[in-house]
């Protein structure tokens, strides 16, 4: 009875050692690649902070229009969306994410259509503030996605409680 007792120990040993040390070499492996990834966004925020030019694309020129719908049905509030791309770079996606005051909530008008420089976007719609009242909602921050000259996608986030801007090119997805 002791010498099972004994061998069971020893082999719960041996496997406890073998899987502790897959998991150093995982943490080894999660360590290298959040320093890969500190290092990454540490360039995109060189290449949008200190570069002194100006922001590609300037949300003034890409604000949406908004409307709070009437309730339908059952009782649920929309809010419907349209913008108009005023700058010179195609939009392939657009993303607002909205604070809804009225219940401390937040919501995103999104869309994917592609939108060239003097178009008008489709018609896209979310969650509307419950009150039905414009000043129930926030825009808080803002993700497009534009193609550039050369084919390359351009992405710009802005945070408009912070009033700053971050933007890199990368590749044609």
């Amino acid at each position: 009875m002791k010498k099972s007792i004994l061998i069971l120990i020893l082999i719960l040993s041996i496997l406890l050692v073998g899987c502790s040390s897959g998991k150093i070499e995982d943490v080894a492996e999660n360590n290298a690649e959040e320093e890969t990834n500190n290092e990454l966004e540490s360039k995109e925020d060189e290449v949008s902070e200190d570069n002194n030019e100006e922001i590609p694309i300037h949300p003034d020129d890409i604000m949406p229009e908004i409307v709070i719908l009437e309730p339908n049905s059952i009782g649920t509030v929309y809010m419907e969306a349209t913008y108009t791309n005023n700058s010179k770079y195609p939009i392939t996606a657009y993303s607002a994410k909205v604070l809804l005051k009225d219940i401390n909530d937040t919501t995103y008008l999104d869309i994917y259509d592609t939108v060239m420089p003097g178009e008008t976007s489709p018609k896209f719609e979310s969650f509307g503030p419950e009150t039905q009242d414009p000043d129930d909602y926030e825009i808080l921050s803002l993700e497009i996605t534009a193609r550039t000259e050369g084919g390359n996608n351009l992405y710009i986030e802005y945070d408009f409680k912070l009033d700053e801007a971050t933007w890199w090119e990368g590749g044609n997805d």
